[in-house]
């Protein structure tokens, strides 16, 4: 089984700093998933490592793009979304960070 490794971080905020993204104020855990890996699994998974029930909190996860380019963070969504992730992050050069942040449901 082929297994992508990446870099999650949580409990912080990304913020925008002359025209740069960056997530302050965190935690960070690499993990390893398999490049098979669902978007609802994906949700599962990080919604252990960050110790919430996905029943009480919206999870939301983005994408930080290594690249000369400012780019505003990309919100992964759906399964595509989370196919280019693990592809990104297949190639060492190209490493994409997951940001974490949560929201207590209402």
């Amino acid at each position: 089984m082929d297994k992508v490794r990446f870099v999650v971080l949580y409990d912080g905020k990304l913020s925008e700093s002359g025209g740069k993204f960056k997530y302050q104020s965190g935690k960070s855990r690499l993990i390893s998933i398999s490049r098979e890996t669902s978007y609802e699994s994906l949700q599962d998974i990080i919604s252990y490592l960050v110790n919430v029930n996905p029943n009480e909190f919206s999870i939301k996860m983005k994408l930080l793009f290594n690249s000369p380019e400012v780019l505003v963070p990309f919100e992964v969504v759906n399964e595509d979304n989370v196919q280019i992730f693990l592809c990104e992050n297949s190639v060492v050069n190209t490493r994409t960070s997951l940001c974490v942040t949560m929201e207590r449901k209402t």
